[in-house]
């Protein structure tokens, strides 16, 4: 057996030649070169037509028209010109006008085949027509003076004059002489109001130029 003075000497040179070796890796290890960090790309991205096209339909909310529509709408009174058409007619266009991508123009008034003709000479432009009609015919009986009012809306093509769309709305006056019932959606939807009526119809339209766009989508 070695004394203890030679045994602690050759455990202190063991553990002094230890520490080198681990001190040497470590400096390898240290002085070796490191793999070069991913360079970030800064190429931009164009987006295509189509999802410049997807990111408009997005920003667009339900039902919203994604491609502008002009139209020039007019309008074809009763003999009696009631106070109720023009008002009608005044909240047909102030709904029209604050749909998205839609302007509204007024184009007078006209009768069913004038407005086919008007048509037919625009190139890009619907031309939409509200026809007034007094209902005065009312479960069998004559109504005097009634202040009831058909109101129908058609639209007709550019270029062609082709009618593309028919909607109706009902108006009853507040007091009338007799009530209906409303059974829209199987029927024509009825409106107490004059601004309800005119709400209605151009709402009808504008669900139309809207399904009408999904149509022409390629």
């Amino acid at each position: 057996m070695l004394p203890d003075t030679q045994r602690i000497y050759l455990r202190r040179a063991a553990l002094a030649s230890g520490l080198l070796l681990l001190l040497a890796d470590l400096s390898l290890a240290q002085s070796g070169r490191r793999a070069p960090k991913p360079q970030q790309s800064t190429t931009t991205v164009t987006p295509t037509k189509n999802e410049d096209a997807e990111a408009t339909a997005a920003k667009a909310g339900p039902r919203e028209l994604t491609h502008k529509v002009n139209l020039i709408v007019a309008r074809q009174p009763t003999s009696k010109h009631l106070a109720s058409e023009d008002a009608i007619f005044a909240s047909f266009m102030k709904r029209l006008n604050e749909l998205t991508n839609v302007t509204g123009t007024p184009g007078g008034d006209l009768n069913r085949d004038r407005a086919v003709k008007r048509a037919k000479t625009e190139t890009e432009s619907v031309v939409v027509l509200l026809q007034f009609d007094i209902d005065s015919f009312q479960n069998g009986t004559i109504i005097l003076n009634s202040p009831d009012l058909d109101v129908r809306v058609l639209a007709f093509e550019p270029r062609t004059g082709q009618e593309k769309f028919k909607g109706k709305v009902y108006y009853k006056a507040v007091g009338g002489p007799m009530m209906k019932k409303d059974n829209w959606p199987n029927g024509t939807p009825i409106k107490i109001t004059t601004e309800a009526v005119g709400l209605e119809a151009a709402e009808q339209l504008h669900d139309w130029l809207y399904l009408e766009g999904l149509r022409q989508k390629p």
